[in-house]
This record gives C-alpha cells, sequence and structure tokens, in this order.
C-alpha cells in the first residue's frame, strides 16, 4: 500500500471552487438506498494547563471518507488528509511518525452491533499486510525515526514491536481501541438504530482518564434532545461520573505520584466533564455536525482539556 503524502501545512480547509462544490454535496451510493457515503472533516484541540498557565497545546485535523451500510450493518472509514500542530514543537517530528500509521489504522471495515456502534473488524489481515508494507518501503523516509534508529536503537525496536502489536490479527483489543476514538465513537452510535430519536435510553459508560491513566471513572450518559424539526433532531449527550471513595483515593494516589512532584500543591478535588451535542439527519440518520468537550481536572492544580468538532462536507 503506498501511504499517501503526509504532510504538515497550514490549513486543508482552502480548497479550490471545484472541490468545495463537490464536497458540499453528500454522496449516495447506487448499491442501495441504505448505502450512504459521506465526506467529513474534524478538529481536535487539546491542552493542559498547570496553574492556569497552559504547558501543552495540540491540533489536529483530519478529513475521511466514511460508507455507512445500514442494511448490511456495516461501515468503512478511510481518511484521506491529516493537518497537526504541536507546542512545545518537539512533538511535531514524533507525530510525524504517528500520522503516517494514522493513514493505515484509519483504513479500516467493521461490523455494527444492534446499537449501530462498531462491534468487529473485517479486514485485519489488510491492515496488518499495509503496516507491514509501510515498514519496509516508507519508514525509513521519516527522519524520527531514521534518527531514532541511529542514537536508540532498543526504543526504535520498541516502537516496531508496539506497532506489529497492534496491527496484528490476533490483537484482541483492537476494536476497544477504536471504540474510544472520537470519531468512531460520534458517527457510529444509538442514533443509527434507534426507533426513536427523542427516547434513546440511558447507559453506563466507562472514561479512561488523561491524566491518570491507570483509572477508570465509571459514568451515567442520557440524551437529551434540545431542538427537533422535521429533518433534523439535535441531541445532547450528557456524561456524570460516579465518584466513591475507593475510586478517589485511587485518583489522590495517582496525582502524589504523577503529578504532584512538578506541581507541589496537594491534591484538591477531581472533577470531570463529558459532554457531547449532535445533529441527525432523521431520513438517513446521518451525523450532520457534532461538537464535544472533556475537561479533566484536579482544582487549582492541573487541568486537560480535549475540544472536538466534526461536520458532514
Amino acid at each position: 500500500m503506498k501511504t499517501p503524502e503526509r504532510r504538515k501545512r497550514k490549513s486543508f480547509l482552502l480548497d479550490d471552487d471545484n472541490d468545495q462544490k463537490k464536497s458540499s454535496e453528500a454522496i449516495y451510493t447506487t448499491q442501495d438506498s441504505k448505502t450512504l457515503s459521506n465526506k467529513y472533516r474534524a478538529v481536535q484541540i487539546n491542552s493542559t494547563k498547570i496553574e492556569d498557565e497552559i504547558r501543552s497545546h495540540s491540533e489536529l485535523k483530519k478529513q475521511y471518507e466514511i460508507i455507512l451500510n445500514k442494511s448490511g450493518n456495516n461501515a468503512s472509514v478511510s481518511l484521506s488528509d491529516l493537518y497537526y500542530e504541536f507546542k512545545p514543537p518537539v512533538m511535531n517530528k514524533v507525530y510525524e511518525f504517528v500520522s503516517a500509521t494514522e493513514y493505515i489504522r484509519n483504513n479500516v471495515k467493521f461490523n455494527l452491533d444492534k446499537n449501530g456502534r462498531l462491534r468487529n473488524i473485517s479486514n485485519k489481515e489488510e491492515l496488518f499486510q499495509n503496516w507491514t508494507e509501510f515498514k519496509k518501503k516508507d519508514l525509513k523516509t521519516i527522519d524520527f525515526i531514521t534518527s531514532l534508529k541511529k542514537d536508540n536503537k532498543s526504543q526504535y525496536d520498541q516502537i516496531l514491536k508496539e506497532g506489529d502489536q497492534q496491527f496484528s490479527t490476533s490483537n484482541n483489543l483492537m476494536e476497544l481501541d477504536y471504540q474510544r476514538d472520537l470519531v468512531y465513537m460520534i458517527l457510529f452510535d444509538k442514533h443509527i438504530t434507534a426507533p426513536n430519536l427523542s427516547n434513546i435510553a440511558p447507559e453506563e459508560y466507562i472514561y479512561t482518564s488523561q491524566l491518570f491513566p491507570r483509572v477508570k471513572v465509571p459514568m451515567t450518559i442520557r440524551y437529551d434532545v434540545i431542538e427537533d424539526n422535521d429533518n433534523f433532531t439535535t441531541i445532547r449527550k450528557v456524561a456524570d461520573s460516579i465518584l466513591n471513595e475507593k475510586l478517589l483515593k485511587e485518583i489522590e494516589e495517582q496525582y502524589n505520584t504523577l503529578h504532584k512532584p512538578l506541581i507541589k500543591y496537594s491534591f484538591t478535588e477531581y472533577k470531570l466533564t463529558f459532554r457531547t451535542r449532535y445533529t441527525v439527519d432523521k431520513n438517513t440518520r446521518i451525523i450532520n455536525d457534532a461538537d464535544l468537550t472533556i475537561i479533566e481536572d484536579i482544582e487549582h492544580n492541573i487541568q486537560t482539556t480535549c475540544k472536538f468538532n466534526l461536520k458532514k462536507l
């Protein structure tokens, strides 16, 4: 597989007039009336603050081609463009490699479960073959990797080992990795199969902390309709964390280990905000646009923020 040209550029949001005209229209395949093909653009901004001072900031912009076959309960995702920028800029070199693997990872086909969510990946062999070909042909063109191979061979070998594990056909956690990806989490969800968009049942969800990677936070999710008309329904998906004494003690212990040595201040209060708003086409059950915000912090000490925007072209 020839990996698409990866480029860090000012923006891929500036197309020529013809491209804008083409991308503004939803494309429907002729296979059957329930197979839909659309293009989406996603912007994700992540930041970390320590005592209200921004210590890291990243911006990722991606364009996808999504095919949803509702009658066959399957879908495919293809990444067609990517832009990234990190502060501090040293991370740009690392992400040159990560972005290359993103083109491989986001060339995926999968089946959907009864809730419209990704159930199992159907082209694992293809993903592994694409990764293997990338290692042979394209890896040596990435400056970060060539420097790493020269200066730190053990870390270079470890990165390749982790890539082999990630794309292995026997990787039983592969589906979970996609299910946690914001694009897949938003586009493939209950709105696809729910009998009534105005009455989606609440549920439980487990959030993996970004501040404390070993911590899992249980949450309850409810679906509130905030706008409804003949063509579209806008839903606010609200996730409330379920905190108990045992979990808070674990969070405090992780804070003392991971962050207190740098911040110095003692643990204060843990807060987690998780909100999604999205608009669904009632006829096709395709998402037209969506916004997501995740804010996790130890009050006054450290905070991570993720803002994610998705729109159909």
